[in-house]
């Protein structure tokens, strides 16, 4: 009886010796450091088209652009302090990045940043983003202006923040042949909500 234990016991042994043989060649996989770009899409590193950095407050905003294709990927970091706020943030854009802007329009606190690109085609060329604490909420485009703001309008959109403002511009097409080409300004405000909603618009010849 005591040899059959004895058995037992070395039986015992054995197994946990292997079971802890087989952990130790387990592969552990670590999270990607927040210094490399998200793996996907894939990005050449080194291709980088755009580059710089804009402050709001204690906020602070880094946005590079990589390759020279379509579409475009643009990773953002957000700082506050020298704390990184949330994980890199990648998306990709349409055409390539001409400038970026921040701001805090509806004056929440929560700082937006603003990206525009050299599309050209009608309600493009503008990305933008409220970010807070430890997230962000993507700014949803305005899309056409509507009324009388919107009339002989097809695209060609340039963007600014003046104050507390987004102001857009864009080349008018006269409805007569007559008439003298413009250009149109419009204005927009940000809600409480996050909503950019329009404003006045002028014409200038």
């Amino acid at each position: 009886m005591r040899t059959s234990f004895s058995f037992l016991l070395l039986a015992t042994g054995v197994v946990a010796a292997s079971l802890t043989a087989c952990d130790s060649t387990r592969q552990v996989t670590s999270e990607a450091s927040s210094d490399s770009v998200p793996a996907a899409p894939t990005v050449d590193e080194g291709d980088v088209s755009f580059n710089r950095e804009v402050t709001q407050g204690d906020y602070r905003f880094t946005v590079k652009t990589f390759g020279s294709q379509e579409p475009r990927v643009v990773s953002i970091r957000s700082y506050r302090g020298s704390a990184q706020t949330i994980d890199p943030l990648r998306a990709e854009v349409t055409g390539a990045v001409t400038n970026i802007a921040s701001g805090d329009l509806n004056g929440n606190g929560k700082p937006e940043l603003y990206i525009m690109t050299d599309n050209k085609k009608a309600n493009g060329g503008l990305y933008a983003y409220e970010f807070g604490e430890r997230g962000y909420t993507p700014i949803t485009f305005p899309g056409t202006p509507g009324g009388t703001a919107g009339q002989g309008y097809s695209g060609q959109d340039t963007y600014q923040i003046s104050g507390n403002k987004l102001v857009r511009t864009f080349p008018v097409t006269p409805a007569d042949a007559s008439q003298a080409a413009s250009t149109r300004t419009v204005e927009y405000s940000l809600d409480p909500s996050g909503k950019l909603i329009m404003g006045q618009s002028m014409d200038a010849k």
